[in-house]
């Protein structure tokens, strides 16, 4: 059976995948995120990576993208920037932003060795503002601690085999930020290092 144009352009837009364990806000997590793929296809032509200053991302955060503006500041802020995160014309003031964030992180899981579970929990709260967080224990069962901690915090709860314990809740915010695009920079470039 042959794909459609349309079957073939949404597979490409939005690619999830699962990424193996990498450090964010400090703590060892493992992700599931969709790929932006439009981006990524952008950037690999342009053979640009993970882009993980948190300044310049904060800045580009404040530009809509694709859209020329007139900002002498920005222009001298950004000219300098690597091929492909923005196009500050020859007038020394126009400047258009083409980076957008590579992926959406949809789900942190950290591992929770027997007896170390609440503070599992306490890590996974961290992502609150961010993403749905889960915890994965390693043993026969969560302690009562660990349990009414991920209630108040709206970590989820796995058992051993996968099993949902107790579901996680989304992110308390909605407002993208230059700290949750830091963060999605940091996990394609984790993903980046698992494809290539």
């Amino acid at each position: 059976m042959n794909a459609t144009r349309d079957e073939t352009d949404d597979r490409l837009r939005d690619l999830a995948v699962s990424v193996r364990p990498v450090n964010l806000l400090g703590v060892r997590v493992a992700a599931r995120a969709l790929v932006n793929s439009a981006e990524h296809q952008r950037r690999s032509v342009l053979g640009l990576g993970a882009v993980t200053d948190p300044a310049l991302l904060g800045r580009l955060l404040g530009l809509p993208a694709q859209c020329p503006r007139q900002d002498v500041a920005v222009w001298a802020e950004t000219s300098a920037a690597a091929t492909g995160i923005m196009d500050c014309g020859a007038d020394g003031c126009t400047v258009t932003r083409l980076l957008e964030p590579p992926l959406v992180v949809d789900d942190v899981m950290v591992p929770a060795s027997r007896g170390r579970e609440l503070r599992a929990v306490q890590d996974a709260s961290l992502f609150a503002s961010f993403t749905r967080r889960w915890v994965q224990t390693q043993g026969p069962a969560m302690p009562d601690t660990a349990v009414l901690e991920a209630k108040l915090c709206g970590v989820g709860l796995l058992s051993s085999d996968g099993r949902v314990l107790l579901p996680a809740e989304p992110s308390t915010s909605a407002a993208a930020d230059g700290w949750t695009w830091l963060l999605a920079e940091k996990v394609y470039r984790r993903w980046l290092r698992q494809v290539i």
